[in-house]
């Protein structure tokens, strides 16, 4: 019964799909196309996952090693898109790179896909959470207004509240390995509700993408 309680937690992210489907016309013309392929994405990952443990009886961790990789290229796409160092490339391609080096050093070093490394997860974690920080910081200094009801704030809230989690997730499960306490199993045991949280965030932010404006000639 737990583990279908889990996976109906984890199946969530079918609601932010469902809303970015009926709301596809307006993605098409906005800056959040990335966000949406990250929630396609997250999606067909579900099903992949509970086919190679489910039907496989296999680890997922090839699966997860690679979702984290496309992960963290289409969520720096999206922040690009919103215009973080716009003007700086080098300093973008930069900071693009470096946890993509570290996650092929990782592949490198360890060999094996099949093996778990938190280095790498840890260091796109935290740069999400700091470009969310720095875009909502942003746009308090120059749109105060309903940010409430801005999708750009609810995605930026979404990423910090997951990705701040993730981070302590691999605290938690490290130090499980050596022991488990009922702190560390009580924070692994949040991650479905996390993951539900910020799936209903992203669906009602994709709700209020606004409809692409119409320029007309007086």
């Amino acid at each position: 019964m737990k583990s279908i309680y889990i996976f109906i937690l984890s199946e969530l992210i079918l609601f932010p799909l469902l809303v970015g489907l009926v709301r596809l016309r307006r993605i098409k013309k906005s800056s959040y196309q990335p966000f949406f392929f990250l929630i396609l994405m997250g999606a067909f990952w579900e099903l992949l996952n509970v086919y190679f443990i489910k039907v496989l009886h296999l680890h997922n961790v090839v699966v997860v090693n690679f979702y984290m990789l496309f992960e963290w290229l289409l969520i720096a796409w999206q922040f690009r898109m919103w215009g973080l160092l716009r003007s700086r490339n080098a300093v973008f391609y930069a900071v693009l790179l470096l946890p993509c080096l570290v996650w092929l050093i990782e592949r490198l070093v360890f060999w094996q896909m099949d093996y778990f490394v938190p280095y790498y997860q840890v260091l796109y974690c935290f740069l999400v959470v700091l470009f969310s920080v720095n875009t909502i910081n942003f746009m308090i200094t120059h749109d105060y207004r309903n940010l409430f009801g801005n999708p750009t704030f609810l995605i930026c809230i979404g990423f910090i509240i997951y990705f701040i989690y993730t981070i302590i997730f691999n605290w938690a499960y490290q130090t499980s390995l050596m022991g488990a306490t009922e702190t560390t199993t009580f924070i692994i045991m949040l991650h479905g509700y996390v993951n539900a949280l910020t799936n209903v965030i992203f669906a009602i932010a994709l709700l209020r993408i606004p409809q692409p404006q119409k320029f007309t000639l007086n």
